[in-house]
């Protein structure tokens, strides 16, 4: 199969599972925009467990809020340098409970950075944040569970993000979420070579997706966290699947480093 027949075939896959499933997702009452890439502002209170991971105030990556204490985000957002080096703690911040990248939010400082002691490239890209302090929750702001399994094929996943808008684009002002279809790890191993069984793959049509400062932020099903943002192959939006972390998969770790 030619490789723009293997595309059209993805493209049409993916529309008729997302129109197949349309019926059963809950959508808040906002008109689409060119956001994410390709997805929509959120509503105040849609995506109370999303943070903005910053350093010295200027946003890095997303975040997850598991705990009143942790936050869940991408090894690599937390690891800089050659060779790699963990970052001091101390120059990291959480802004939490706002849509607003800029307003309407706290800002937490974080204690301690615990990376998987298996982190390498693209494989168990994952990591916790402890906080100085416990969050108090509220409606715009609390815990989203962790997923036991990872999703099925061909179900919606919902992600969202402040990263750009476009490959190279602009940076939103307004938290930015889209919905992408889970695809199953061999299929994606035939437009991705070498996956590790760490992640799981999320598919899309051309013009959707994550991008720069999306990663760390997270992937839900079933209003549980299934996937932690990684990378996109290429552009942002291109016509691969974007790849994510499997929560699943490093639920021991993640439960075992998170202990109150």
């Amino acid at each position: 199969m030619n490789f723009h027949r293997q595309y059209a075939l993805l493209s049409l896959w993916i529309l008729l599972l997302l129109a197949n499933a349309k019926a059963n997702v809950k959508q808040p009452l906002v008109y689409p925009q060119s956001r994410i890439v390709g997805g929509s502002n959120a509503i105040q209170g849609q995506f109370p467990y999303q943070v903005s991971l910053r350093i010295e105030n200027n946003h890095i990556c997303g975040g997850s809020i598991i705990s009143y204490n942790y936050i869940v985000t991408a090894a690599h957002c937390v690891v800089q340098g050659n060779p790699p080096k963990q970052v001091d703690p101390h120059s990291l911040t959480i802004y939490a409970g706002s849509n607003y990248i800029n307003s309407g939010g706290l800002v937490l400082k974080v204690a301690e950075v615990k990376v998987h002691p298996s982190y390498k490239g693209g494989n168990n890209d994952i990591s916790l944040l402890k906080l100085t302090l416990p969050l108090i929750f509220n409606e715009h702001l609390r815990a989203i569970p962790l997923a036991v399994h990872d999703s099925p094929t061909g179900v919606p996943v919902i992600t969202s993000g402040w990263g750009r808008l476009s490959d190279g684009g602009t940076r939103p002002q307004i938290l930015q979420y889209n919905t992408l279809m889970a695809v199953n790890h061999l299929d994606c191993t035939r437009w991705i070579s070498g996956l590790p069984s760490s992640v799981f793959c999320l598919a899309h049509t051309f013009g959707n997706g994550v991008c720069n400062g999306d990663s760390g932020g997270s992937a839900v099903y079933n209003n549980t966290l299934v996937g932690v943002t990684n990378f996109v192959v290429g552009n942002c939006g291109t016509h691969y699947p974007d790849v994510y972390a499997s929560v699943p998969y490093h639920l021991k770790w993640l439960r075992e480093n998170s202990q109150q």
